[in-house]
């Protein structure tokens, strides 16, 4: 890992200012003139990489989640599927694993309900992912794991992907991180993998030409790849034949870290990372883990959220991350951040940042945060994948609500103008506003957490807002643990995009 490079020159101030400015797209002109298919559009920025509910827009729906443990006695995993909608929602879900051939269970989720099924659809192997089709693009599905050393919630991908990064791998105290490969195709993908430690990048020959059998899951531990006991350590994947879906599991050990955390990898890198629950407190340790896998130096600014948006434009930290390297930023250490919640949004000022998202072969930076909350000697650590470029959405969808023993919705106003918002649950009588959350004031790129009553708590909700935000979950880890799981809510998507994207 490299020393971080702070700068604070007038040249790249300007330009730092002019990639924040990024937030406020389409925000600033005539209300009046916006057509009806830009107020419905849920999302100004164009198209995203991250998984997403396409809504009306689309008949039917594929979920790729990322993967859990199948032999651990003392871990159990589910699948959560939602159904928004006045008519049932069929499927199929398609269990993968290394050493048996897949398997299939039909689906049928009841109007205005949530199913649960086993994440692992009653098979026993070491790691086992599946593949959820349905009927309905309205459907939000997301998996769960019930560990002792805490439970985690990821999302699920909308498709496979040539490439996946992981930002944060962590294996200090030799803390366990496992990378896991789904192919869901009935060909075999062969795919490479690098990673970068301290140290700087290998590439060992021992992970060339990987072959992912079809139909099945590829799992592979780190620590026993040349990378124990590393605090730094980002993964590349990339395929070199067909496509995959790559999900990560770890367990902290120590460190300043303790606690289990999963998710699913970034499918591509971007110009613009989110993330709406910063913090900074006596009580939590923050950073932001950069990871540049391109072959050129990245120049990112760093803005962080207090709803106060001149003070964005004053002075934005500014980093250089090296080729093939990765920067972490101890954001509770910064003496600029002042104490409480914030959002921040990383955004690339290397060359022509604003450059359109058509070009697809040009690539960025992953960004993961990591948070440890302590209590009394105890710690808690979650980790969480940012939200892409794109990502902000006037609509999101939480599949699994948020557990009445202890959780929040965070939410952060990506756009400078006030926004209006709504929280509401789904069930029997459809969608309901939540009493005392049916219209709730979030200004300008400021940032709210959000308590759900324990009645409201185990439902699918469903958040609104004026304008674009950017919803994040607080999930309590259970088992009397202290801290949370962080995860992202789904946002919507809709035929809107291409008319104001220009595509």
């Amino acid at each position: 890992m490299k020393k971080i490079n702070l700068r604070y020159a007038s040249a790249l101030v300007i330009l730092a200012a002019a990639s924040v400015a990024l937030i406020f797209v389409n925000q600033t002109g005539d209300q009046g003139l916006e057509s009806e298919s830009e107020r419905k559009s849920e999302n100004v920025f164009g198209s995203s990489t991250m998984p997403s509910v396409a809504g009306s827009s689309q008949s039917s729906s594929s979920w790729f989640c990322p993967g859990v443990p199948g032999l651990e006695k003392t871990v159990s995993s589910e699948i959560v599927i939602a159904n928004p909608t006045d008519i049932p929602i069929t499927g199929k879900a398609t269990f993968l694993s290394s050493d048996k051939p897949a398997a299939v269970a039909q689906l049928i989720v009841q109007p205005f309900t949530r199913s649960v099924i086993d994440a692992t659809g009653g098979r026993k192997s070491k790691f086992i992912s599946a593949v959820v089709e349905l009927d309905n693009g309205a459907a939000a599905v997301e998996q769960r794991i019930i560990h002792p050393a805490g439970d985690s919630v990821a999302l699920c991908a909308n498709k496979p992907s040539d490439k996946w990064f992981f930002a944060d791998g962590f294996t200090g105290s030799d803390s366990l991180f496992n990378v896991l490969l789904s192919n869901p195709f009935p060909d075999a993908t062969v795919v490479d993998i690098s990673f970068v430690t301290a140290a700087g990048k290998r590439e060992p020959a021992s992970l060339k030409g990987i072959i992912i059998e079809p139909e099945s899951i590829y799992s592979l531990s780190m620590g026993d790849q040349g990378a124990r006991n590393e605090s730094v350590l980002a993964v590349s994947i990339r395929a070199t034949s067909g496509r995959f879906v790559a999900g990560k599991l770890q367990h902290f050990f120590g460190r300043g870290r303790l606690g289990y955390s999963t998710s699913l990898g970034a499918s591509s890198t971007s110009r613009q990372w989110w993330f709406a629950g910063g913090q900074k407190d006596l009580d939590v340790d923050e950073q932001l883990v950069v990871f540049n896998p391109t072959e050129q130096d990245q120049s990112v600014s760093v803005a962080f959220l207090t709803g106060v948006a001149d003070e964005i434009f004053r002075e934005p930290l500014v980093l250089t991350i090296p080729a093939g390297r990765v920067t972490t930023l101890a954001t509770s250490k910064l003496p600029a951040v002042t104490d409480g919640r914030y959002g921040v949004v990383v955004s690339s000022i290397t060359n022509d940042f604003v450059t359109s998202d058509e070009d697809s072969d040009a690539e960025y930076v992953v960004v993961e945060q990591v948070i440890s909350r302590r209590e009394d000697k105890k710690t808690g650590t979650t980790t969480i994948l940012g939200a892409p470029v794109g990502a902000p959405s006037r609509i999101w969808t939480v599949a699994s609500g948020v557990p009445s023993a202890g959780g929040a919705l965070v939410v952060l106003n990506a756009t400078s103008l006030p926004t209006i918002l709504k929280v509401s649950t789904i069930g029997p009588a459809g969608s309901v506003a939540i009493e005392g959350l049916e219209k709730i004031e979030l200004g300008a790129a400021a940032v709210l957490e959000i308590k759900i009553p324990t009645t409201s708590a185990d439902l699918p909700m469903l958040i609104e807002a004026d304008n674009e935000i950017v919803v994040q979950r607080e999930v309590n880890r259970g088992h009397e643990l202290i801290g949370f799981s962080s995860v992202l809510a789904l946002p919507h998507r809709s035929s809107g995009i291409a008319t104001i994207a220009g595509k």
